[in-house]
């Protein structure tokens, strides 16, 4: 069984079967360069005609937008946690 403090152990599977995915890819784009750019240009189409992309743009500029009170909540945190600590320490 996996130890969960050990992020780099929890990770393995995932980071051979991206390794793996990613070699299928390159083989792919060695072997059959004209089929790869086609399949690119045929997804880029659907990305075109579909609000997926759209969809995907909006929750990504959702994500930068609550990313900036994240961190400064992060930070208040640990500015909180290190005057914590010099008061006990």
């Amino acid at each position: 069984m996996q130890d969960p403090e050990r992020p780099d152990e929890c990770c393995a599977d995932w980071k051979a079967k991206w390794k793996e995915w990613s070699e299928c890819a390159e083989k792919s784009v060695r072997d059959e360069p004209v089929k790869t750019v086609g399949l690119a240009f045929v997804a880029g189409i659907f990305l075109t005609f579909f609000p997926i992309g759209r969809l995907l743009a909006g929750l990504l500029q959702m994500a930068f937008a609550l990313l900036r009170p994240a961190l400064l909540i992060l930070g208040v945190l640990k500015i909180i946690e290190g005057i914590d600590k010099r008061k006990t320490g």
